[in-house]
């Protein structure tokens, strides 16, 4: 069974599901020059560096109002994971956080 791609409510275009990621590249990769070891320009020989990609899904915390603990007390949360709509003619997006 499909699910029906709602309309976008700014323009009226088709609006495509989608999952919200944070990309973000590691410490070691930033600082990649020609003149670091191992690098290809380096003239040092070796294997070239890659850079090391780290992807991250966007989760919602909230917390659900209850205390748990024996000793210690803390509140309790919740995670519900990201995801969104996109127009494909606007680009406008909405987002919701749905119970994993």
């Amino acid at each position: 069974m499909s699910e029906i791609e709602p309309a976008c409510p700014k323009c009226g275009g088709k609006m495509r599901k989608g999952i919200l990621n944070v990309h973000a590249l590691s410490q070691r990769s930033q600082a990649m020059s020609p003149f670091t070891p191992g690098s290809y320009m380096g003239g040092m020989g070796g294997i070239p560096s890659m850079p090391d990609e780290v992807q991250e899904k966007l989760v919602w915390e909230e917390k659900t109002g209850e205390r748990k603990g024996t000793i210690f007390k803390r509140d309790e949360t919740k995670q519900l994971s990201v995801t969104g709509y996109r127009c494909t003619l606007c680009g406008f997006m909405e987002l919701y956080a749905r119970e994993k």
